[in-house]
């Protein structure tokens, strides 16, 4: 792992935001696709169905997104590698829901009352503004009821990493090459890269032991 981590050293630091719900993981599991036609599943993720009207909201915000950035000038390849990216988000955030299962994690109704009021999105002069939440949940063709489970889906999953993240440790030799490398380096930022990548190869393994299939209906 530590041969991967100095090799790429220096491009470790990019992230990709995919849409606005994106994690900081880089995720690419191996997918299977089902055959069967189902309009209402867009991915298995062991057993546990996620929505086509799940991954509809978040694909036609994330392609309205990279309309305006790139002045309408989407191709069908980008399109579909945005409902890739969506179905890969998607899929993340549930394994880890299901790992935060299997560490008894919860996430409290207060606790998602939090997370809502602090969130930039729904803030006007700095307070939650109840009109900018529901224009939002508007503008990504969501219920309450279907953006407040998919947060507490998320959150239970950042309690995931932020139990695992504090065991990885970065070690001298480690920061003396990387300087070696790159004397600009700091500590802070060597030590979160390599976070990230321990924790990607965590996932990537939870990954190759999950059964997950994806619904090809919506490259059609």
């Amino acid at each position: 792992m530590m041969n991967f981590f100095r090799k790429h050293m220096r491009i470790i630091f990019i992230v990709t935001i995919v849409t606005f719900i994106g994690g900081i993981f880089m995720g690419f599991g191996t997918y299977l696709f089902g055959s069967k036609e189902d309009f209402k599943t867009v991915a298995t993720v062991n057993s546990t169905k996620i929505p086509m009207r799940l991954f509809n909201s978040i694909y036609i915000n994330s392609s309205e997104m990279y309309r305006q950035i790139t002045n309408n000038q989407l191709t069908e390849k980008d399109l579909n590698e945005i409902k890739v990216k969506t179905i890969q988000v998607l899929v993340q955030d549930e394994i880890f829901y299901q790992q935060s299962k299997l560490y008894n994690i919860i996430v409290t109704d207060e606790e998602l009352k939090i997370d809502l009021q602090n969130s930039a999105l729904f803030r006007n002069n700095n307070i939650f503004d109840i009109q900018k939440y529901y224009s939002f949940l508007k503008s990504i063709q969501m219920t309450p009821k279907e953006y407040e489970t998919l947060r507490k889906k998320q959150i239970a999953g950042n309690k995931v990493k932020m139990i695992l993240a504090p065991s990885i440790k970065l070690w001298n030799y480690e920061l003396e090459a990387a300087i070696r490398q790159n004397p600009s380096i700091t500590k802070n930022a060597l030590l979160q890269a390599k976070i990230n990548i321990v924790l990607n190869e965590w996932y990537l393994s939870i990954i190759k032991n999950s059964k997950i299939t994806s619904n090809e209906m919506i490259f059609k």
